[in-house]
């Protein structure tokens, strides 16, 4: 079932089929690329030269949302000089199977330079045998049972017309979706660095791949995931939407809001315990294990209420406030007419719950609950409009079925993550 590491060592070496040209004074013996999961890609490169090397750079660029980078690598000898950099894997360099690396060198020595022309390597989780099912522009990497990949396919094809047609945007770049059989077999794949009691079963990091596992509820968690890039793709410029929106929208695209989430909004509109709409508007409020599952359950609670109430036009209408540049208060004036507080208490009054006292100013936190269990406004409650925090991270912690008699205190999760 697995493949030897030298098979895929070898494919990546095909750089050893030079096609620099030689530069009067500089010629590159030999080139390569070798995949070394997960602890990234080493490029190699041995160069001959008449003079002393004044430089030797590694340019190179990930696909599809890196910047061109340029790196030093180590370099040893005097007439063939060896030199060696190690762009390494998981949260460390920001590699995840199926990542394409385009590169270059570029040699100086005497007043020449020499550059390599651009090649590509695609990293790799060489563990397992990689079979693929597609279905239009989606296709999911997979090594176990090829009917069940087949539903996870099935959902993420769902989520992405449905999100796709709510957002009236377009998806026509390929999606990759990488399907393991446990979340511990991709624990190694994805950037999280999770918490003490806490299990990541999907993440999205590069806008055009998710990673899902098959703990619990995969083809939701598929749904969930895809809704993240079909998200990132609404907003074409460099500005985002707060976390409860994006989350919550994630949600909003499973079948229905797993257990936990569920359960969580439901006990805290009961007891009046539920969190402020500017708290929500940073994923960091939710990263504490007290209170992930209200976190999600409530931002899909508040993304329903919208959608409704109002209509998914006036929906995607927000959207458009956002790709624009509106802070958070802006596009839902823009939109809705009120502003992220009486976001707020119009839901609130939804649910049957009284209007949020508003916070005294530099209160720290007034108006959010006590209980220990909720949590205490933190600093994402302090940002004003709440439209700026630009997370890269937002978590989603979901209860495993299998676990949920031996573990409820343990936190499962889901991450999306952008560049």
């Amino acid at each position: 079932m697995r493949r030897a590491l030298a098979v895929l060592a070898l494919a990546f070496a095909l750089g050893l089929a030079l096609t620099a040209r030689a530069q009067e004074g500089i010629e590159v013996r030999s080139i390569s690329a070798l995949n070394g999961f997960p602890d990234g890609i080493t490029f190699s490169l041995d160069v001959a030269v008449d003079s002393a090397i004044d430089d030797v750079r590694l340019v190179y660029e990930i696909a599809p949302d890196g910047v061109r980078t340029t790196a030093e690598p180590a370099c040893t000898g005097d007439a063939v000089v060896s030199c060696r950099f190690q762009l390494a894997g998981s949260g460390r360099a920001l590699l995840i199977p199926g990542a394409e690396v385009t590169y270059t060198w570029s040699v100086t020595a005497a007043g020449a330079t020499l550059a390599t022309d651009a090649q590509t390597v695609v990293y790799e989780d060489d563990r397992f045998d990689w079979r693929t099912v597609s279905d239009g522009n989606i296709t999911l990497w997979h090594y176990g049972d090829e009917a069940e990949a087949r539903a996870v396919l099935a959902a993420a094809r769902d989520s992405l017309d449905r999100v796709s047609a709510l957002l009236q945007t377009t998806i026509d770049f390929p999606v990759k979706v990488r399907y393991y059989e446990s979340a511990e077999e991709m624990r190694q794949a994805i950037i999280s660095d999770n918490a003490e009691g806490v299990v990541t079963l999907g993440e999205v990091f590069y806008s055009d791949t998710a990673m899902v596992s098959a703990d619990s509820a995969p083809q939701d968690i598929a749904r969930h995931e895809i809704a993240h890039i079909v998200v990132r793709q609404a907003l074409s410029g460099p500005f985002d939407v707060p976390d409860w929106l994006n989350e919550g929208l994630a949600v909003y695209a499973q079948s229905q809001p797993l257990e936990g989430q569920r359960q969580a909004i439901e006990d805290a509109i009961r007891t009046g315990q539920v969190l402020s709409v500017r708290t929500l508007s940073s994923a960091s409020a939710g990263a504490l294990g007290d209170r992930v599952f209200l976190y999600y359950g409530q931002s899909w609670s508040l993304v329903n209420f919208l959608i409704e109430t109002y209509g998914e036009q006036k929906f995607a209408d927000l959207f458009r406030a956002f790709d624009g540049g509106a802070t958070t208060n802006e596009a839902l004036e823009q939109v809705y007419g009120f502003n992220q507080d009486g976001l707020e208490n119009a839901w609130r009054a939804s649910v049957g719950l009284p209007p949020r006292q508003a916070p005294t100013p530099g209160a720290g936190g007034a108006g959010e609950p006590t209980q220990p269990a909720i949590g205490n406004g933190d600093a994402a409650s302090q940002d004003g409009d709440g439209g700026g925090s630009g997370a890269l991270i937002a978590i989603i912690a979901v209860l495993t079925a299998l676990l949920v008699s031996a573990l409820v205190a343990t936190g499962v999760l889901v991450a999306r993550r952008y560049r």
